[in-house]
């Protein structure tokens, strides 16, 4: 009966922190979300806001140009846009050092891709790639 019992509580101490990475895990991916959905509409009003954000400043240039595709594809079709997001790197684009890959679309179409590197969910977004399909 010990041995049952001690066998239980190591099983559920392991489903405890198996649950709270998750937990962890799905809140650091939603702030990801939100933030990407916040940059178009930010972009628009002040373009200089992704200086901040860009490990690399010659990301800038097509940053700003895939910010406002998504920008012009949404208001011509008259449709907002949608953020997926995806944990980890992308296997064709990333070398492994982006924590998410944020696909901005438009009418299911993904407009642009995002490498972004992002460890928790109050910490700020840093894009290390970006691509258009």
């Amino acid at each position: 009966m010990r041995r049952f019992i001690s066998t239980l509580a190591i099983v559920m101490f392991a489903a405890g922190i198996a649950w709270l990475s998750s937990s962890a895990a799905s809140s650091v991916t939603s702030h990801v979300k939100e933030e990407v959905e916040r940059l178009v509409p930010r972009f628009q009003r002040d373009p200089t806001t992704i200086h901040s954000i860009v490990v690399d400043p010659i990301l800038e240039s097509i940053l700003a140009s895939s910010l406002q595709l998504v920008h012009i594809e949404s208001v011509e079709q008259n449709l907002k846009f949608i953020v997926v997001v995806s944990d980890g790197d992308d296997k064709e684009f990333g070398d492994g050092t982006a924590t998410h890959v944020a696909s901005i679309r438009v009418n299911n179409k993904s407009i642009a891709q995002l490498r972004i590197i992002c460890s928790s969910d109050t910490a700020p977004l840093r894009i290390t790639g970006v691509w258009t399909p």
